[in-house]
């Protein structure tokens, strides 16, 4: 995953300004970390499977989602489901205060 991530981010372009803004905060929206996330995880599954899958390989893969998945959908849960993948059904009271500057 440390060598998918680090490929990933070296792709340039939108992968690796998208983490970049998550990690500084510039990008609060929980959606787009899950997408990177996952981006990353896929990314790394095809770097061992192509261009010649074996059943090792595959397996692998298989545990590089799986461990991606561990790591993300407890914090997915812990944050709230609706809260993160549909923000404006969420009644006002229940959202976090504007950020200063932010009109």
């Amino acid at each position: 995953m440390r060598e998918a991530c680090f490929d990933y981010l070296s792709l340039g372009g939108v992968f690796s300004t998208g983490p970049v803004s998550l990690l500084s905060g510039l990008n609060p929206r929980p959606l787009s970390l899950v997408l990177h996330f996952f981006a990353v995880a896929v990314y790394g599954v095809g770097r061992l499977c192509l261009p010649f899958p074996s059943p090792s390989r595959v397996w692998i893969g298989a545990r590089l989602i799986s461990g991606a998945s561990g790591i993300i959908f407890p914090i997915i849960k812990a944050e709230g489901v609706r809260q993160m993948f549909f923000p404006a059904t969420v009644p006002a009271y229940y959202r976090a205060p504007p950020v200063k500057g932010d009109h």
